[in-house]
C-alpha cells in the first residue's frame, strides 16, 4: 500500500492532500454508519503523521455536519507535515481547539471527553508505525479501550502491526475500521481481526489500475 500511495502521488501526480480529503470523507461515512446522529459529540485522537492528517481531514467534515468535537494530537502541532498542518490550520480557523498531548501527564481532560462522547475516531498510528507503541499514544489507546465507546479506526487500529496483525504492546479495539485503497494484512492476521471490528475498504480515488497491481 505504501508503494501504491507513492505511485499515485509521485508517478501520477495526485496531490496527497486530495487523497487525504477523500480519506477524511471515508471516515465520515464510517462514523455515520456506527452513529447516525449528526449531533453526536465525538472525540478525534490524532497522531502527527499521515494517519493523523486523515483524522484531521475527517474532523473538518464532521464539524461542518454539526458534530461537537474534541480533537487531541499526540505531539506538537508545529511539527506536523504539510498536509496535516493544512488541516490543523483549517480547523483552528473554524474555531476548533486542537489540544497537544506531549506525554501521559498531558492527557488532561481526555477521560472526561471520552465519558461525554458517543464515538471515538482513532487516527493515532498508520501503516508506517513500527515497534512497541510509545507514549503518549500508548496511554491514549488504553483510555480509548477503557471508555467502552464505539471506535472508528482510520486505515487500521493503532497498535496493530500492519503486516503481521500482532499487537505492538497495546492496540485499539475498534468497532469499525475503514481501510484506504486496500485492506491491510494486519487487519486479517493474528490478533488483527479481534481489534479491527467491521472492516470497510474505500479506494479514496486511488486509480483502479494501481489497486489491481499495476504499481509504478
Amino acid at each position: 500500500m505504501q508503494q501504491i500511495d507513492a505511485a499515485a502521488i509521485e508517478t501520477l501526480g495526485i496531490p496527497r492532500v486530495l487523497l487525504m480529503e477523500h480519506a477524511g470523507l471515508a471516515v465520515v461515512r464510517a462514523v455515520h454508519q456506527v452513529v447516525p446522529d449528526p449531533s453526536a459529540p465525538l472525540v478525534v485522537c490524532c497522531g502527527t503523521g499521515w494517519n493523523g492528517g486523515d483524522g484531521l481531514a475527517a474532523a473538518r467534515h464532521l464539524h461542518e455536519r454539526g458534530h461537537p468535537l474534541r480533537v487531541l494530537v499526540t505531539g506538537p502541532l508545529d511539527r506536523l507535515r504539510e498536509e496535516p498542518a493544512t488541516y490543523a490550520r483549517i480547523l483552528r480557523g473554524l474555531g476548533l481547539t486542537l489540544v497537544e498531548c506531549l506525554g501521559p501527564e498531558g492527557l488532561g481532560d481526555l477521560d472526561r471527553w471520552l465519558a461525554g462522547c458517543r464515538l471515538v475516531i482513532d487516527a493515532l498510528l498508520g501503516i508506517g508505525a513500527r515497534g512497541v507503541v510509545r507514549e503518549p499514544a500508548a496511554s491514549v489507546i488504553e483510555r480509548i479501550n477503557q471508555s467502552g465507546k464505539p471506535v472508528v479506526a482510520v486505515d487500521l487500529p493503532s497498535g496493530v502491526d500492519a503486516d503481521t496483525g500482532r499487537v505492538q504492546g497495546v492496540a485499539v479495539r475498534a468497532t469499525m475500521t475503514v481501510a484506504f485503497g486496500r485492506a491491510k494484512r494486519g487487519c486479517l492476521l493474528a490478533e488483527g481481526p479481534a481489534h479491527t471490528g467491521t472492516l470497510v475498504v474505500d479506494p479514496i480515488t486511488i486509480p483502479l489500475r494501481l489497486l489491481e497491481g499495476a504499481v509504478g
